[in-house]
């Protein structure tokens, strides 16, 4: 069945690009459109670009950039890739100068966000759409606005990224990023995981671009005045008898390729930045792993006892046979294992991940330290005989020659008796109540289509939620402001004041009632295309909430593809940077106030709002000050704006690595115990006033040296030993007040717990915080 759809799309592909249909060359005046029934596109003078609808399976169309004149029509940018135009989408330059997508149903979505309007548009022969004005000074062009592929001629300047593609024929928002950082590093990461990074050019200083050389055709970093790291050292010449383009793929490679203009038969990769493809972090998902024996194709397949989530795309990750024993001491809880070793294999060390280093340990003796820990999963053991144990959840996995030559990894297999799996195991059959489960899920799913089909086509169901949405701004109870009095009172966005997963924030200043008020604007960037409906009724959640310790939202803007909001401005920045500045340290005492202000925070809005809140991102960063050094929470209640790739579901993660609750890793269902956990690490962050982990002393420091490299980790281990006061002998001001910060490091630690059920709620915490209830010692923190 697969392989006809894909032979009936290939042949529409073909009828697409060979049929007859209108090209235009040159400039494009005011007016012109085109669209998906016309088959019309814009050329380049020499032909070898072009713009249009690019059809994909489905029926739908991609607005894009291809090559032309070869059979691939390769697509190097796109304007609508995470929303696919249906059938009778059109686009045009409108009269008024804007660059625009119309969808069937009316809805337009702008393309060009020039400061002033455009008086013509054309495609250049290297690629790039350019809209000018009357003047013919450039006010927009895609080059400005990279997807996934670079081209010669193109710059990518700092905070500039790209995004891969999710695969071949899915051209939407991929997991692996390639950006140009503000401190002059270019990175490739897995962003969705909050990665630090795979592959990285180290030049580390200001005014950083990447350059995509027009002549030459060569790749490399730049500052003001000179070359200062190479890419690519050598292609083909002369460079014009080639096509040439950098992509970043959906396998997290970074590639520079060529194709022959006369008799070429396919792109030839001429430089690549990942030699070792399984090197590339997450390509096989969370217990995934990578081999790769030839270092040029990947296999995704699962660890010994885990399973795909997805047989049809491995690269998904895999998913525990047998959940996780929760190390009580319930001998009925115990879960049997076994222990299989794989040789010349890797579970890649990340912070997250790693517990300890045993030096000097042989095979058997890290077998048995693996089996001796109810919390270690896995552990592998160098050439050099360290054993490094392991907690769940792994995320690099892999056997790839030669960075895991010799190393052998040692993995806890739970032995599964015959009868209980649960349906968990392939090949076993499912209990009779799960059969007759499912196939009643299915036929309600099947008449809940059809019931959800009937209202959306019926035009009496139509009109009354018409009506009813046209109700829901008045619910909503805050002001809407017009694109244009934001524009306005930002100076045009110039004012960039920080930039998270939700968006970008301008400061700006607004004249309410008679004053001036000085406003902080988020740009949504990845929200759900939902509707207005949606993301009206999430405004209206986040409207009703009334806190000291929330930044206050004022209003928001909902026009046409602009998706903004407007906060106070908060005038001494984040927690982060007022915790880890250089200098003398926040006094013990403020830091405490703060610790208790955000508990409250969260508090309320797990427990006290009409529709309870999970923040999904707590940590320093997220938490802002106002004139006075008052903590507030920021970003609550976005996170169901994002789209679904972005959202919190049991097989997508979102938040920040380090604090990120287990079970997001685990499918283990989402509770407002991940906030609890996000907040546990930030609370010992501030009551040490150190971050959770110390990335800057990797490098300098040898490994002997590194225990308290993870902050989680070395206060459990100093109060396992009896020596919490080690933390804080540098800190004479907390010294001073022990038994509290004792009591808070406590709390931390019961806020840890990687069984969410043992973990407090935030009322809990807060009554712990405060005194009035009596904090044991955390499990973890029992035993040694």
């Amino acid at each position: 069945m697969a392989a006809t759809i894909l032979l009936v799309f290939s042949l529409l592909l073909l009828h697409f690009f060979l049929g007859s249909h209108a090209q235009v060359k040159g400039n494009i005046s005011l007016g012109s459109s085109f669209d998906t029934h016309t088959n019309s596109s814009w050329l380049s003078l020499s032909g070898d670009f072009a713009f249009g609808f690019y059809p994909l399976p489905g029926g739908l169309f991609l607005l894009g950039i291809w090559f032309n004149k070869i059979p691939e029509k390769t697509v190097v940018w796109s304007a609508n890739r995470d929303a696919p135009a249906p059938v009778g989408s059109s686009v045009n330059l409108t009269l008024t100068g804007s660059l625009v997508l119309t969808f069937p149903n009316g809805t337009v979505s702008l393309i060009s966000n020039g400061a002033s309007a455009a008086n013509s548009a054309s495609l250049q022969n290297n690629g790039n759409l350019v809209l000018r004005n009357s003047v013919s000074s450039v006010v927009w062009q895609s080059f400005d606005n990279p997807t996934d592929t670079l081209l010669p001629g193109q710059t990518v300047p700092s905070d500039r990224r790209l995004y891969s593609a999710n695969g071949t024929v899915d051209y939407s928002t991929g997991k692996f990023m390639l950006e140009v950082g503000t401190d002059g590093n270019v990175v490739l990461a897995t962003f969705r995981w909050a990665d630090s990074g795979y592959w990285w050019t180290n030049t580390i200083q200001p005014n950083v671009s990447l350059v995509f050389n027009e002549s030459t055709a060569l790749m490399y970093v730049t500052n003001l005045t000179s070359i200062i790291y190479r890419l690519t050292t050598n292609v083909p010449t002369p460079v014009d008898r080639y096509y040439h383009r950098a992509t970043v793929e959906d396998t997290g490679n970074f590639q520079q390729y060529i194709y022959p203009k006369v008799n070429g038969s396919g792109w030839t990769s001429v430089w690549k930045a990942v030699t070792e493809p399984c090197s590339v972090n997450g390509i096989c998902g969370v217990y995934g792993y990578c081999t790769s024996p030839d270092n040029q194709n990947v296999t995704c397949s699962c660890l010994p006892g885990y399973s795909l989530m997805d047989p049809n795309v491995p690269s998904k990750g895999c998913y525990p046979n047998v959940p996780p024993q929760q190390c009580s001491k319930s001998p009925s809880d115990v879960t049997n294992y076994n222990i299989e070793v794989i040789d010349n294999a890797d579970i890649v060390n990340n912070l997250f991940t790693e517990m300890t280093r045993l030096y000097n340990y042989d095979l058997e003796k890290c077998r048995q330290a693996v089996m001796d820990d109810c919390y270690c999963m896995a552990a592998t053991l160098t050439a050099d005989n360290v054993c490094r144990k392991k907690r769940i959840p792994f995320m690099n996995a892999r056997q790839s020659s030669p960075s895991t030559n010799g190393i052998q990894t040692i993995i806890k297999v739970p032995v599964v008796e015959q009868g209980k799996t649960d349906g968990l195991i392939a090949g076993k059959k499912e209990p009779r109540s799960q059969m007759i489960l499912k196939v009643c899920l299915s036929i309600s799913t099947m008449l809940a289509l059809l019931f959800a089909a009937f209202a959306i086509y019926n035009p009496i169901a139509r009109l009354s939620r018409a009506r009813k949405f046209l109700a829901n701004p008045a619910e909503i109870n805050l002001k809407k402001f017009t694109y244009r009095e934001l524009h306005e009172a930002t100076d045009g966005f110039k004012n960039k004041i920080g930039s998270g997963s939700f968006g970008t924030v301008y400061s700006g200043i607004l004249n309410l009632e008679d004053k001036q008020i000085k406003i902080a604007v988020k740009k949504l960037e990845r929200v759900m295309e939902q509707g207005d409906k949606e993301f009206l009724t999430e405004l209206r959640v986040i409207g009703q909430t009334h806190h000291k310790n929330l930044v206050k939202l004022l209003g928001f803007c909902d026009e046409q593809s602009h998706r903004l909001l407007v906060y106070e401005l908060m005038t001494n920045g984040t927690l982060s940077g007022f915790l880890f500045a250089e200098g003398d340290k926040p006094c013990w005492d403020h830091r405490a106030q703060i610790v208790l202000a955000i508990a409250r925070g969260l508090s309320y809005l797990h427990d006290e709002c009409e529709t309870q809140i999970i923040h999904c991102d707590i940590k320093p960063q997220n938490v802002l000050l106002d004139s006075q050094f008052n903590p507030k929470i920021a970003d609550f209640g976005l996170a169901k704006l994002l789209m679904k790739d972005q959202t919190r579901t049991s097989t997508n993660v979102r938040g920040t690595m380090g604090y990120m609750a287990p079970e997001w890793l685990k499918n283990a269902p989402v509770t407002a115990k991940v906030d609890v956990y996000s907040f546990g690490v930030l609370l010992l962050e501030i009551i040490c006033c150190r971050r959770h982990i110390e990335l800057n002393r990797v490098e300098e420091e040898s490994e002997e040296d590194q225990d308290d490299l993870i902050l989680v980790d070395w206060v459990l281990t100093c109060v396992r030993k009896g020596k919490l006061e080690a933390v804080v002998k540098q800190d004479p001001e907390v010294s001073d007040d022990f038994k509290r910060f004792e009591r808070m490091a406590m709390v931390g630690l019961w806020c840890v717990h990687p069984d969410p059920v043992l973990r407090p709620t935030m009322k809990k915490v807060i009554q712990m915080l405060e005194g009035t209830v009596e904090v044991a010692v955390p499990p973890l923190a029992q035993t040694f």
